[in-house]
């Protein structure tokens, strides 16, 4: 099985150098390129179908800019270093990448300093997602610039409960017992979990935790692993609270469900991506001009109120100009949360930790 996957991975390297080998900057300088009246190219690393190939996107922002925007879309996160370490780099421009492997690149030698002066839209950006450590090299440096986020956050079936639900404790209420569903995911527990007994989310103490996870477990009817588990679930009825995706429950609200999708009072679980540029790019200039669009009041925008896929926008000014329709839409009425605690790499030791944790708990009677 190993040798499988490690043909596989170095198959996946190989096409995607394949790929790279006509993309713009691999062979000549913006410079030559200017000269022999072709357009500069920005190859831009991101998944699939997540705003950026959309028609606001990179088609805009080309012809905004008078140049080409190539894709080429993330299969995996270990994938896409390893192009970037084999050859991919001075060859794709800016990638995103979220906190939780952001300092696995920078360490890595594939990534530049942003000199977020230069960015006109960064003033306007949550200072709360701009300003973590791990967004930052050994001194201080920027190395990722925020432009989309999310929340993992507190549902509840409205049409069920009709209570005002405003704290996580909710989840450990008697009164919901074989009703309570929680994503089958360790981080997002932990967070929870440290968050209803006021602990540090970030560094918790385990034991605190690891008893209010298995106190919650008779009233925990299943632990869902997907959207279609989750959404199967819900509207079978089988589940009327718990935490979710934001995207899941925009969906659900959207389709007609009576869906409330609540920040509590101790805070929330988030993820925040961020966009970094990547060493020896021969179109530093352009990169810029991509972060900067991509922070912008019009991509922000249209990314929020997107009919499908729609997005929380990191930019302040978008967020505060959105109609209250769309903020309700995107959970972020009558205000966005202020208390985000967002997913952040965890040591070693501490990863071991809270995966043995999280299986114990699932395990305990």
């Amino acid at each position: 099985m190993k040798t499988r996957k490690t043909l596989s991975l170095v198959l996946a390297i190989a096409m995607s150098m394949a790929l790279l080998t006509g993309c713009g900057g691999s062979d000549k300088s913006v410079e030559g390129n200017k000269e022999s009246g072709e357009k500069e190219k920005l190859v831009v690393a991101n998944w699939q179908s997540y705003a950026t190939d959309a028609d606001y996107g990179a088609a805009s922002f080309a012809e905004q800019y008078n140049c080409e925007v190539e894709h080429y879309f993330i299969s995996s996160i270990p994938e896409l270093l390893s192009v970037l370490e084999n050859g991919g780099t001075g060859k794709i421009d800016v990638v995103c990448i979220n906190p939780l492997y952001l300092q696995q690149y920078l360490n890595a030698g594939v990534l530049e300093t942003i000199d977020t002066s230069k960015l006109e839209n960064y003033k306007n950006l949550r200072k709360d997602f701009c300003s973590i450590d791990e967004v930052k090299d050994s001194s201080g440096n920027i190395i990722g610039v925020p432009w989309v986020w999310g929340t993992t956050s507190l549902f509840y079936n409205a049409d069920v409960i009709t209570d005002e639900i405003t704290s996580w404790s909710s989840l450990w209420d008697s009164k919901y017992a074989g009703m309570v569903t929680l994503e089958n995911e360790y981080d997002a527990a932990i967070r929870t979990a440290a968050m209803y007994a006021d602990q540090n989310p970030r560094n918790p103490d385990m034991d605190t935790v690891e008893k209010a996870l298995v106190d919650l477990k008779s009233n925990v009817k299943t632990y869902w692993t997907s959207h279609d588990d989750f959404v199967k679930a819900y509207t079978s009825g089988e589940v009327v609270i718990g935490n979710v995706w934001g995207s899941i429950a925009t969906e659900l609200k959207n389709e007609g469900y009576n869906i409330q999708y609540i920040h509590p009072e101790e805070g929330t679980v988030g993820w925040c991506d961020y966009w970094c540029i990547v060493k020896n790019t021969e179109h530093q200039d352009l990169a810029m001009k991509w972060i900067d669009y991509c922070t912008g009041e019009y991509f922000q925008n249209c990314m929020a109120t997107a009919s499908s896929q729609a997005y929380s926008p990191v930019n302040t000014v978008v967020t505060d100009q959105l109609s209250d329709e769309t903020r309700q839409s995107l959970w972020l009425y009558p205000e966005a949360p202020s208390n985000v605690n967002l997913a952040l790499p965890l040591t070693d030791e501490q990863l071991t930790n809270w995966t043995t944790l999280w299986d114990e708990v699932k395990a305990a009677n």
